[in-house]
């Protein structure tokens, strides 16, 4: 990445925030609830998320577009939906590393959640966690002159190869650009689900206020596939 295009994006996530924080305090508990749920209903009304039986959201912060009551839908629906936590391990050896969780249906967020990284609220210990690609254990077998020799045996394979991900960001562009907070935790996640085989459906969930005219890349940047907002802001594209 160059110089010009870090320095760019570091400005950028600066105003971004305090955009963020003028427009939330401008706005009342009720229209913030009210302002998710006109958001995730554009989501719930495209095909691929209707034809999805995988669904990977996200528990928002304080700032970001509330998509709570996406996944509720999708978990109504008998959907299988899984929200991210990151791996502290990882963290410290300075790796940006997360995995996701899957939730119960059966249970209220509340009781599945905890507060995390950052703060944020992550997947409590005990659910069960999103493998991608496959699994192996070691099946201990018979070999020449009677010794004992260890064969990969695929216990787990990929779990959904069209998944539908829900993906937060700073700041997106209309043709799908995506601002995140300089981590790589999405752009490290997707490519790996996408080295096992899944092609992910990538929606990117903003308020409007996060639409901007431009977005420097690199190569490492994912693009979305389409970016849902408010009213006038929905973009897909193929």
């Amino acid at each position: 990445m160059s110089e010009n295009i870090s320095d760019f994006k570091k400005k950028l996530r600066k105003e971004m925030k305090k955009t963020l924080e003028e427009f939330h305090k401008n706005l009342s508990e009720e229209d913030k609830v009210s302002l998710g749920e006109k958001i995730c209903l554009k989501v719930t009304a495209l095909e691929e998320y209707k034809n999805a039986d995988l669904i990977l959201a996200y528990i928002p912060d304080r700032l970001e577009a509330d998509c709570r009551p996406l996944i509720l839908d999708a978990l109504k629906e008998g959907k299988k939906v899984a929200v991210p936590k990151v791996d502290f391990a990882a963290l410290k050896e300075g790796r940006s590393r997360m995995d996701f969780y899957f939730l119960d249906g059966r249970k209220s967020l509340e009781e599945q959640l905890e507060s995390g990284a950052y703060g944020i609220l992550e997947p409590k210990e005990g659910l069960e966690k999103l493998i991608w690609g496959v699994a192996c254990r070691e099946r201990p077998v018979r070999g020449k002159n009677c010794e004992t020799v260890f064969e990969r045996v695929s216990v787990k394979a990929v779990p959904e190869p069209l998944p539908f991900v829900i993906v937060p960001g700073v700041a997106f562009t209309k043709d799908g650009k995506r601002l995140g907070h300089g981590k790589g935790f999405y752009d490290i996640y997707i490519e790996e689900m996408q080295q096992h085989g899944a092609k992910p459906f990538l929606c990117g969930f903003c308020l409007p206020c996060q639409i901007v005219e431009e977005i420097p890349t690199d190569e490492h940047d994912v693009r979305m596939d389409c970016v849902i907002s408010q009213e006038g802001q929905f973009t897909l594209l193929f």
